[in-house]
């Protein structure tokens, strides 16, 4: 019989439907696309390969699904960049400087990671193509809120999208070039920039 405290099936389901999201969540933080197996996230999860199969099909199935959580990382950490932005009194360049200490966390270039490692797998490629269309309105509304200072400007598009593209660019020259003095610099360079697609005249297809 059925009593209060036992899980029921479905919510056994969904608890080991996440248990293996987060373990696939952690290998890609800890050891990269490359090393996160279906034998590492099973391992991980403590969870059969039935289980694992039942959930995720396919390799590319559990690596997309990965997306919602790894955005989900990624505006905790905006919330806990704003909380240590109170000196910064631009909104503008409070905003830059709270995005860009996102970009640098470990779910952001796991994201990343994953993007790159679909160049070459036309099944990744397809579900992480599916798995980002359905993140980019969460994404989107997290730029939006910290950009509002700005949105009434004509160029307000623009700077958004170049924005994004900036952080994902300073993203990855962190793996390579991890230094703070460089970070700050470019940070500075494009709050300097956004400035000035501001006060420019408003872009059009044909300039």
């Amino acid at each position: 019989m059925q009593t209060a405290t036992s899980p029921t099936a479905p919510s056994r389901k969904l608890a080991t439907r996440q248990r293996l999201l987060d373990a696939a969540v952690s290998s890609l933080i800890e050891l990269g696309v490359a090393s996160t197996t279906t034998l590492e996230v099973q391992r991980r999860a403590g969870a059969s390969r039935g289980a694992l199969l039942h959930h995720f099909p396919t390799h590319a199935a559990l690596l997309s699904a990965t997306i919602e959580e790894l955005v989900r990382r990624n505006d905790e950490a905006v919330r806990q960049a704003e909380l240590t932005m109170g000196d910064v009194l631009n909104p503008l360049e409070r905003a830059i400087r709270i995005l860009s200490t996102m970009s640098l966390q470990p779910a952001f270039l796991a994201e990343l990671e994953l993007w790159g490692a679909s160049r070459t797998d036309s099944d990744l490629q397809a579900a992480i193509r599916s798995a980002e269309r359905a993140a980019r309105v969460e994404r989107e509304r997290v730029v939006e809120s910290l950009l509002a200072a700005v949105q009434d400007s004509p160029n307000y598009e623009v700077v958004k999208s170049l924005s994004i593209a900036f952080l994902r660019g300073m993203a990855l020259s962190s793996v390579l070039a991890s230094n703070r003095e460089y970070h700050e610099k470019l940070i500075a360079q494009w709050v300097w920039a956004v400035r000035v697609l501001l006060d420019a005249p408003p872009f059009r297809e044909d300039n």
